[in-house]
């Protein structure tokens, strides 16, 4: 049986690269058409100076010399980054990064080709991105109800990684419905924060502080997450936002320089319901189960 198997997928695996030599011999795939067209609207958001990615897809010159793992990634559906399932469950999905396989195809192709820039007289558009530290929600929801900061951490050059598990005030003076919520490191954090998840704690009768739940976590090119309309997720207002940030001395990767990066702030945007929302909707949401995953990192640290 699991030699029918492999041959099975052997034989789709050949039929998948027949399929794409197929389509290189059609026609010439070009980075001024339809490959740098896919770069400019998928990669780009991340690549580019001062985005979170480690080099810059802004230009052929930028691409070029990584088109071999452009490719590598994109055939292994590892970049975007974007974890889900194909195939299986729900599809149609909001910010879905994945790319289409046709999409795959042709970069896959285009390096196949020899990743050629095609007609020089006709240049490809750069991508129109706006500011890379702007939040990412802003044109459809404006600037955040509630900016959330993290203390500010000094990077070394070099070492270990490093961790921060911290309190912060959040100064929200009532419970609200939150409609949108997005973490960004600010400035030069982006290049040495690995990831961020922060926690909810309650006040209790005597003052302490007790779990209620996950409020978001943060990694490189997530995006950040909107709530229904009809579904509450609640932020309580006897509480505090408890930061568990990890990070990586020197920057990210072989291609960030080994500096020193002072008073990195990772920050938390809320974007909220008018007070009373929760009367009007039918389903709440909370994060509670994600209490497993606090567990094991603060076990690691």
């Amino acid at each position: 049986m699991k030699n029918i198997k492999r041959l099975v997928s052997s034989i789709a695996l050949l039929s998948l690269a027949g399929q794409i030599q197929a389509q290189a011999a059609d026609h010439e795939i070009t980075y001024n058409g339809d490959a740098g067209r896919i770069i400019n609207e998928n990669c780009v958001v991340c690549h580019r100076e001062g985005g979170i990615g480690p080099m810059q897809f802004e230009t052929y010159d930028q691409v070029r010399p990584w088109a071999p793992l452009i490719q590598l990634k994109v055939a292994n559906r590892e970049m975007p980054p974007y974890a889900y399932d194909h195939g299986i469950g729900i599809q149609d999905l909001q910010g879905d990064w994945r790319l289409q396989q046709e999409e795959i195809d042709t970069l896959v192709a285009w390096v196949n080709q020899g990743a050629p820039l095609g007609d020089p007289d006709s240049p490809l558009p750069q991508a129109d991105l706006g500011d890379p530290d702007a939040w990412n929600f802003e044109d459809e929801l404006g600037q955040p109800d509630v900016v959330i900061p993290s203390v500010p951490i000094d990077i070394p050059a070099n070492g270990n990684d490093l961790w921060s598990t911290h309190y912060v005030p959040h100064g929200i003076s009532s419970d609200r419905c939150i409609k949108a919520i997005q973490v960004k490191p600010r400035g030069d954090a982006k290049t040495v924060v690995h990831h961020a998840n922060s926690n909810i704690d309650v006040y209790n009768d005597q003052g302490e502080l007790e779990r209620y739940g996950m409020l978001t976590e943060y990694a490189m090119g997530k995006w950040g997450e909107l709530v229904p309309e009809d579904v509450c997720r609640t932020f309580p207002s006897n509480s505090m936002v408890r930061w568990s940030i990890h990070m990586y001395p020197g920057g990210i990767g072989a291609v960030a320089p080994g500096t020193i990066i002072e008073d990195n702030v990772v920050e938390i945007g809320l974007w909220l319901h008018p007070e009373g929302y929760e009367t009007d909707v039918g389903y709440t949401q909370d994060l509670k189960q994600y209490n497993i995953q606090f567990a094991r990192e603060e076990r690691e640290i």
